[in-house]
């Protein structure tokens, strides 16, 4: 249809109607669309360009449409809604269309498509890091979390002298001097950046791809210059990174038959001194499910949750001795059967934590957390860091070098001390990626419970006081000794605390210019 636009009407088309004409009264007439079939309306207003006009669809565009000789030729000229928010937003359409109109009769070719031509030949490693970070937050699958773009953006940072260079003209050589020369300083650091930025080239050549053959074209990007390191074998292989782990004490897991035990009863130790419950009882948690640092934080109670809470949330059930974790590092949920010991540790906080909801220390609002924070003020409302806690407790058992994350090796450690099957070992790791992966039938689930208090039993053992505290009734107490002295804590840095004397003498100690 041709009809003369203005800014009135190009608002009055709309896909769900379809213009069909004019009445006497020169006003357009419209009919139902229902399919939503997109439509074109060509300005037939004086002085506009020929073929320039409007298209409805989900949204509206200017284009330019112009036949030379027996071909049509359409570009798009961009988005109504961004040239009308500018003065004079009409006119410029139509002298955008005119020109690109021009550049069609005289060229017999479309600009747009010539533009993608040349912005896949020309595109730089900035503009591929910045399209690769865009389809990590929004592809549907193992979208990535803040942690991860954080990871992503620090890469990017490496190779930000390189962001300008054209993709294409990357050199192998340089490529290798720049891995080796970071190599020496940083080496794992290092190879998580050249193989993001192989990764992120690679998407870029996909896409390419794609686009030249819906075009019918040869691809104009087709070499990932970062390919270079693997060919020539300078990675690293796993062999190599676990022998120089161990030659730095980089992975440290609790051993069944040395550090476990010494570990267990330092932290039954630290667990009955002062505050330090909650943080004890989070980090044994850790150790019984496999978990990673962070996933045992955000627990809540499944009392208090309703069935739709559930499906975003992570918690544990203790009637059904179960414990989920929802949306784990790689992007599945990840459900468990606990133990009976891990149960009987945790009604115990249920059962505390209700007496201190009646004494009026806990808020109903951290009642929810398995491990509410200790601070009424802290915004997250749950335990977050047991790395000073952690390292305590180590010095207690005279542990030279203990992580966070080497509770969870040490889970993996007594899975092989008992030789579980590789399919348990997955599960429990949660390195299945399997689309089945919290599907069981009921003799899965029981083997998989009967593995889980096989494990937790092979772990409490090695300390006799954990054990006979948290042990079933029907299994046997276990000789014990004393469990070890827990030194007083060493002061926390920062500035000490103030007493009532120095709070008195502080209008005539502070002098002039202190800034106190």
């Amino acid at each position: 249809m041709k009809h003369e636009l203005t800014i009135a009407n190009i608002k009055s088309f709309v896909l769900d109607k379809k213009p069909v004409g004019v009445d006497s009264a020169g006003r357009i007439i419209f009919e139902p669309n229902p399919r939503g079939e997109p439509y074109y309306v060509f300005d037939s207003a004086p002085g506009a360009p020929v073929g320039f006009g409007l298209k409805v669809s989900k949204r509206k565009t200017f284009v330019i449409q112009r036949k030379v000789e027996g071909r049509t030729f359409r570009a798009s000229l961009g988005s109504v809604a961004e040239f009308l928010q500018e003065q004079n937003g009409l006119e410029k359409a139509r002298a955008a269309a005119a020109k690109i109109g021009a550049e069609i009769r005289t060229q017999q070719v479309n600009p747009n498509v010539v533009a993608k031509k040349q912005s896949a030949a020309e595109l730089t490693l900035g503009q591929a890091f910045a399209a690769y970070r865009v389809h990590l937050t929004t592809r549907e699958i193992k979208r990535a979390k803040p942690e991860t773009l954080k990871v992503f953006d620090r890469c990017a940072k490496r190779f930000e002298d390189w962001h300008e260079r054209k993709i294409r003209t990357l050199d192998i050589d340089e490529i290798v001097a720049r891995f080796r020369a970071r190599q020496k300083v940083a080496a794992t650091a290092n190879e998580q950046e050249f193989r993001q930025a192989y990764t992120v080239v690679r998407h870029a050549i996909g896409r390419e791809e794609l686009a030249a053959a819906s075009a019918r074209r040869p691809p104009l990007l087709t070499t990932n210059p970062f390919g270079i390191i693997a060919l020539e074998k300078l990675y690293r292989t796993s062999d190599m990174i676990e022998r120089e782990r161990r030659e730095r004490m980089v992975r440290n897991p609790l051993t069944p038959n040395e550090t476990l035990g010494k570990f267990l009863e330092a932290l039954w130790a630290k667990r009955s001194t002062r505050e330090n419950k909650t943080g004890c009882d989070y980090i044994l948690t850790t150790l019984l499910v496999g978990a990673r640092k962070m996933e045992c934080s955000k627990i809540q109670w499944a009392e208090l949750l309703t069935e739709q809470e559930k499906l975003t949330r992570s918690w544990v059930d203790l009637e059904k001795g179960i414990i989920f974790f929802y949306k784990t590092k790689n992007g599945l949920d990840h459900l468990l059967p606990i133990g009976p010991c891990l149960i009987e540790l945790l009604r115990r906080r249920q059962t505390e934590a209700a007496e201190m909801i009646e004494d009026d220390r806990m808020t109903f609002q951290a009642r929810k957390w398995v491990f509410p924070a200790r601070n009424r003020q802290n915004k997250a409302g749950h335990y977050k860091d047991a790395k000073d806690l952690l390292d305590r407790i180590r010095e207690i058992a005279q542990i030279p070098v203990l992580t966070r994350h080497d509770l969870r090796r040490s889970f993996g450690t007594v899975l092989e001390a008992l030789d579980a099957p590789q399919s348990i070992s997955k599960r429990f790791m949660n390195h299945d990626q399997a689309e089945t992966h919290n599907r069981y039938t009921q003799a899965e689930w029981e083997r998989l419970r009967k593995w889980m208090d096989r494990i937790e039993e092979a772990i409490l053992i090695k300390g006799p006081n954990v054990w006979n505290a948290l042990k079933p009734l029907e299994k046997s107490p276990l000789a014990a000794d004393p469990l070890p002295v827990v030194p007083d804590d060493k002061p926390r840095p920062g500035r000490p605390k103030r007493t009532a004397e120095d709070k008195m003498g502080e209008p005539d100690d502070i002098e002039a210019g202190d800034g106190e």
